[in-house]
């Protein structure tokens, strides 16, 4: 039998009782210098909403509320938010008739932020429209 000379016994205890603790209060990470680590407490309810708003399952309803939840809902208080909250919640054929200006918001909808939401879309489709039309898109539907 070959002997290396060395023990396999185990390491003795009273090694590891030397070691020094780590320091408990330290950071390793980048993150708490940016700042991360203090998060509003209406992040969640944003992020809820951003991710409602671009995954509804119409493609062009994900794309005009995903897009303006993310420009808009970081700006939103908490009373806004939960206005943002009852959109989402609308059915979708009826969202988008009114977002796309086909049907005019009802006066029985007690929702400023919609109607804001349905000028700001209004405003930012003006100026893709290059070639005027004889008929005008408004209040027509896709039948």
């Amino acid at each position: 039998m070959l002997s290396l000379g060395r023990s396999l016994a185990p390491v003795p205890l009273r090694l590891a009782a030397r070691r020094a603790p780590l320091p408990v209060a330290r950071r390793w990470n980048q993150q708490a210098s940016a700042g991360s680590h203090a998060l509003d407490p209406l992040d969640a309810t944003r992020r809820k909403l951003l991710y409602r708003s671009k995954q509804r399952g119409w493609l062009e309803m994900d794309i005009m509320l995903g897009n303006w939840a993310a420009a808009n809902l970081p700006r939103l208080q908490e009373a806004e938010l939960q206005q943002f909250q009852e959109v989402i919640d609308m059915e979708n054929p009826d969202l988008y008739k009114m977002l796309t200006g086909q049907q005019a918001v009802p006066d029985d909808v007690a929702n400023p932020l919609l109607r804001t939401l349905c000028a700001d879309l209004k405003r930012d489709a003006a100026p893709k429209v290059t070639v005027q039309s004889t008929a005008a898109f408004e209040g027509k539907v896709w039948e």
